[in-house]
């Protein structure tokens, strides 16, 4: 017989299906087209197979159906929480009335750790309203916030093997003054097929309630039709993420002959 998956897999699946009926049913290969780093059998397996994807694989099925990252990274944790403690082996055989306890014991605390992740990333979404930086930054006063798309508005049609600069607006919303600062791609390495930059871009030094418009030149992939998606998050120096609670921000294009 077919290994059953877990209940708690089921249900992140059972959400994940609804997310992608949400998105308004997308087939599995438009997804991996979106995506353009994963296949549609690897799309597929997120939501049908027996083992829990890696999280690479579910942020792009999470993308291809426009879901926030970060409340998914924070459910995806949470199941990996659990099925890694059911896998924990048992120490030693115990009488049948201590197995019947522990097992109820751990049923308990993965449920918990569950319950934890869905509302860290509930509290994520009710305290960020408008993508602005609300916990974790390493400097006490730090903020930004993203002001607007310069050039390139989303889903921009450009023409495959092309090239094409991208600049975003954002300001310096706290009280720290940024110094030395760069925008990472959060995809990295990048898969086969995407749209090429850069993987860190520089952040002019900027005072507080200063604006700073940051610039990435980009160039697509010589085949069409792709559509690229590509996360941003500020580092410093030492590539140590400044907003970790924060959302990224992107450019999106469609890459059409």
């Amino acid at each position: 017989m077919p290994e059953e998956r877990a209940p708690e897999l089921e249900a992140f699946m059972a959400e994940l299906r609804k997310l992608r009926t949400r998105a308004g049913e997308p087939s599995f290969r438009k997804m991996a087209a979106k995506s353009g780093a994963v296949s549609h059998a690897t799309l597929h397996l997120t939501v049908t197979g027996r083992r829990l994807q890696p999280w690479e694989t579910v942020r792009e099925f999470v993308r291809a159906c426009d879901g926030d990252e970060e409340e998914w990274h924070a459910r995806w944790q949470g199941v990996q929480l659990v099925l890694s403690a059911d896998r924990e082996p048992d120490p030693a055989p115990a009488p049948a009335r201590w197995r019947s306890r522990w097992r109820s014991k751990r049923v308990l605390v993965p449920l918990t750790l569950v319950l934890v992740a869905a509302i860290a990333a509930v509290v994520v979404l009710l305290v960020a309203p408008g993508g602005e930086d609300v916990a974790g930054p390493p400097h006490p006063g730090d903020s930004s916030r993203f002001v607007s798309d310069v050039t390139i508005p989303d889903d921009t049609v450009v023409k495959p093997g092309s090239q094409f600069v991208k600049v975003w607006e954002i300001k310096n919303t706290g009280t720290v003054e940024w110094r030395k600062r760069y925008l990472r791609r959060t995809d990295l390495p990048v898969a086969p097929g995407a749209c090429r930059t850069p993987e860190r871009i520089p952040v002019n030094d900027t005072a507080p309630q200063g604006h700073v418009q940051v610039t990435v030149t980009v160039s697509t992939p010589p085949t069409a039709p792709v559509d690229c998606k590509v996360f941003w998050k500020m580092v410093d120096e030492q590539d140590r993420e400044l907003f970790p609670a924060s959302k990224p921000i992107y450019f999106s294009v469609l890459v059409r002959p």
